[in-house]
């Protein structure tokens, strides 16, 4: 997926779960810009391992060192990387530190789901280097397959726009 795409499926995941789960913040409130912008962050952040991506850009030599050492889809496409941002997120103090911790994992999490929709697929379970994808996948950048996806998600956040926030 592209990084538009993430940022589309990140603030899908992030609306759904504020609607779903009692935060203790309000979305218009600087909790609520932290949480939309770390949602943002953390549907970008998995794709630090590749240095040619839109988050490799910009924190160039982690991403090198990253994408030498474990490769792409792989430590940072997986659950425990996600339990690793919760748990440093986690380390934040307060309500700003609960809105920035839902929000990256939320992110992140929203990642891994839709590079499962790819060929391709990602390393859920690193380090066991096993692939997991969904059955049905689309080509990365595909405009019938992210354009649709795309849509959907957006129609998601309009839908809990209107009816639970």
């Amino acid at each position: 997926m592209n990084a538009g795409t993430h940022v589309i499926g990140a603030i899908a995941a992030g609306s759904g779960a504020y609607a779903l789960y009692a935060m203790p913040f309000s979305l218009i409130s600087l909790e609520g810009a932290l949480y939309s912008g770390s949602v943002i962050i953390g549907g970008l952040l998995p794709d630090i391992c590749q240095p040619n991506s839109w988050m490799g850009r910009r924190i160039a030599p982690l991403s090198k060192i990253i994408s030498k050492v474990f490769g792409h889809r792989t430590i940072t496409h997986s659950i425990l990387f996600v339990l690793f941002l919760y748990l440093i997120s986690g380390s934040i103090q307060g309500v700003w530190g609960t809105a920035i911790q839902f929000g990256i994992t939320t992110g992140a999490g929203s990642h891994l789901i839709l590079d499962m929709l790819t060929p391709r697929g990602i390393s859920l379970l690193y380090p066991a280097n096993y692939k997991i994808k969904f059955p049905v996948t689309t080509k990365t950048g595909s405009v019938a397959g992210e354009g649709m996806l795309s849509i959907i998600m957006l129609s998601w956040v309009v839908y809990f726009s209107v009816h639970f926030l």
